[in-house]
């Protein structure tokens, strides 16, 4: 026998199925060799390829409401660790988002560039964190939670590291924008674990305190940033070179000692695993069905956050949730103008009163766990099944908290008028931000249990494309309108969001049933 003969033979020997594969209860051809399996190898080949079973007897699903494999059974240690550490990895781009502004008048001098460019840093990293969710969303809810995390956010610390040692504003900005389109990565996804590890009346509760991390980035940062730019002759470099240590440790912990919560991903893998024990290879999930090409992930997975952002529902939630986040960007740039430039405070101090926003923020978070409280009910008495609209009573509070903070804080920024009264105009701002942005993230979780990632991906995406605004037009409206007309401008189109909470409450049930992602996300 010739070597190409010998060839062809093994490819054809290959080709055969195993004899003693038997897969369940199916009669196919490939069953055995005795009895019915003799007479079925007498047949037509094309009876030979149908087989009687049923596709979803070997479907691995989760097994009850008890199985300790799906993450919504973990003990509540497990649950509550793992969402620490997911908040503390989001709190990481918040933290180095902001903590670049109070030294944005150094780098001004050392480039010899104006403030307006030298902003151009904190605006790049937020719109870095923009794009980021909508490229690394889909792909954890193709390939896992964690990878989807964990690998971008180790990399935007290469990438701080980069900015810290940069010998030109050209290179500061680039590194800056990477930064943030890789720490991007959990701000979606870790809003994806939550809805994989908290059932709906705890999850409010579990989103409230993971915000709470989260929320003191951008309002802590300032105040370590200008400590650095004081106490340091290069301090803006020191704050790059912070913030990448605690990207690094924070990445070592995830990895090691946090598990997958991705429900499609964890019944793969224990579709996987039966199929290595019993050697019945019928064991399968719905997500190995899915085929994940190259061109399936970038057609399909990588535009869902993009063709979600143009339904109505999440427009709306969206549009939202991008005013309230703006809002806390630009009191980290209308602070200073109070404080140091009207009032003449040292750069310092002038950053202190930021510490107003991080108590309203708390405030805000402690009407939230309330408002969790009465949602507990509501899913009860709608037998066990989320209800999203419930998310928007706490939010119709804080709608009118945002204008009249915003009124406060223009009308009483005059330095006749002790100090505190701004600062307590800023802490209701902040208070109704935290009310609102809460809201919108509990509500698109809600809707979209499944592709939460990708809904949050949208409103990432949204709010930092006006939060990258606000820094570079905030300075110069405040000096040119003065305080006073600066917030109250603000404050007028906070009044003109007041209505979408309350439309979205009534009409909300009705929208949503013919959004085709809500729909598809409770197949699962």
């Amino acid at each position: 026998m010739s070597a190409t003969q010998e060839k062809t033979a093994a490819l054809e020997e290959a080709r055969e199925p195993p004899p003693d594969l038997v897969l369940g209860t199916c009669s196919t051809a490939y069953g055995d060799k005795t009895g019915e399996g003799k007479e079925a190898d007498e047949r037509d080949t094309d009876s030979h390829i149908e087989s009687e079973c049923d596709p979803d007897e070997f479907l691995v699903q989760f097994e009850g409401d008890d199985d300790p494999f799906c993450p919504l059974n973990w003990s509540f240690r497990k649950k509550g660790f793992t969402t620490m550490m997911y908040a503390c990895c989001t709190f990481g781009p918040q933290f180095s988002s902001s903590i670049y502004g109070p030294c944005v008048d150094d780098i001004a001098r050392l480039y010899k560039v104006s403030d307006e460019v030298s902003t151009l840093g904190v605006s790049l990293f937020i719109l870095g964190v923009g794009f980021g969710p909508m490229l690394f969303a889909p792909i954890s809810e193709a390939f896992g939670r964690k990878i989807g995390c964990v690998a971008p956010f180790f990399l935007s610390g290469l990438f701080s590291i980069g900015a810290g040692a940069a010998n030109n504003l050209q290179t500061v900005l680039i590194m800056r924008f990477f930064q943030g389109l890789l720490g991007g990565a959990p701000v979606s996804n870790s809003g994806g674990v939550l809805g994989d590890i908290w059932r709906p009346d705890a999850r409010a509760t579990a989103l409230v305190c993971y915000s709470f991390v989260v929320a003191g980035g951008p309002t802590i940062a300032p105040i370590i940033g200008a400590a650095f730019s004081v106490s340091f002759a290069d301090g803006w470099r020191w704050t790059q070179y912070l913030c990448a240590i605690y990207t690094f440790v924070v990445s070592f912990l995830i990895a090691m000692f946090v598990p997958e919560t991705y429900h499609p991903v964890l019944l793969s893998r224990k579709a996987k695993k039966l199929r290595l024990t019993t050697h019945n290879w019928a064991y399968h999930s719905r997500h190995d069905e899915w085929d994940l090409t190259f061109q399936l992930v970038v057609t399909k997975h990588l535009k869902r956050p993009f063709q979600m952002l143009f339904t109505p529902i999440v427009t709306c939630m969206c549009l939202y949730a991008a005013f309230s986040y703006g809002l806390l960007y630009l009191g980290v740039v209308a602070i200073p103008v109070e404080f140091r430039v009207i009032r003449g405070w040292r750069k310092l101090p002038s950053n202190l009163p930021n510490l107003g926003m991080f108590i309203g923020i708390y405030i805000g978070g402690v009407l939230n766990i309330l408002g969790g409280i009465r949602y507990k009910r509501a899913i009860r008495a709608n037998g066990g099944k989320p209800v999203p609209e419930e998310r928007l009573i706490v939010m119709r509070l804080g709608c009118f908290l945002i204008p009249i903070g915003l009124f406060i804080f223009g009308w009483t920024s005059d330095p006749k008028y002790p100090f505190i009264a701004p600062i307590i105009g800023v802490g209701i701002m902040a208070c109704g931000f935290f009310t609102c942005f809460q809201g919108c993230l509990n509500y698109l979780v809600d809707a979209f249990t499944l592709y939460a990632a990708s809904a949050i991906a949208a409103a990432t995406f949204s709010r930092s494309c006006m939060a990258a605004a606000f820094p570079l037009f905030g300075k110069a409206m405040f000096t040119n309108l003065g305080v006073d007309w600066g917030s109250s401008l603000v404050g007028f189109i906070g009044l003109a969001g007041i209505p979408i909470p309350f439309v979205l409450y009534k009409y909300g049930p009705t929208i949503r049933n013919r959004n085709p992602y809500s729909i598809e996300a409770t197949k699962f």
